[in-house]
């Protein structure tokens, strides 16, 4: 499992580092391969805001965030709620259905300020061919309004929550 630890403002010690590293192994007991693991810190004020983002081989990506007054408080909290968020998805994907073919292939995400024209953030990542069901799971797992997948004819989709609260689809001509 590779550890990628990003810092806003200034460094962690490296003891605060290893805490980080022990308290995230656990998360390999829950799901085996993790790939990498990418843990942002920041801090607001008096409040510290961590995000955790978890990448498998099988093409699982899940995220979580929690914010708390103490550093190591809110890991806690954040690596609670991906352990939670694994046994959902292991309970749904693993243990009721057949899995479906788990070829990766790559898609990038840009962030953009919605009032400006300058990309600010790229993210790169794999994805697996899925169901359009299983790309809403997904993204409901990731707490996201919008979910770019692969059908399982390879085609590039965006699945997106509307403002009436039901879903739509993009698909590439």
């Amino acid at each position: 499992m590779e550890l990628i630890v990003r810092t806003q403002h200034g460094h962690l010690s490296p003891a605060t580092r290893t805490r980080i590293d022990e308290k995230l192994a656990v998360l390999q007991r829950y799901l085996s391969p993790i790939r990498t693991i990418t843990v942002d810190v920041s801090q607001k004020d008096k409040h510290h805001r961590v995000q955790l983002t978890l990448s498998g081989d099988n093409g699982i990506l899940l995220r979580a965030e929690e914010r708390a007054q103490e550093l190591m408080l809110a890991i806690d909290e954040a690596v609670s709620s991906l352990r939670r968020q694994i046994e959902r998805y292991k309970g749904k994907h693993w243990r009721n259905k057949q899995r479906h073919d788990d070829s990766p292939s790559m898609a990038e995400v840009a962030d953009v300020v919605s009032n400006a024209t300058t990309i600010v953030r790229t993210k790169s990542f794999n994805i697996k061919p899925m169901a359009d069901e299983e790309a809403l799971e997904q993204m409901e797992l990731l707490g996201h309004s919008f979910f770019v997948y692969r059908d399982h004819d390879l085609q590039v989709r965006v699945l997106y929550r509307r403002a009436d609260g039901r879903y739509g689809v993009i698909v590439t001509a």
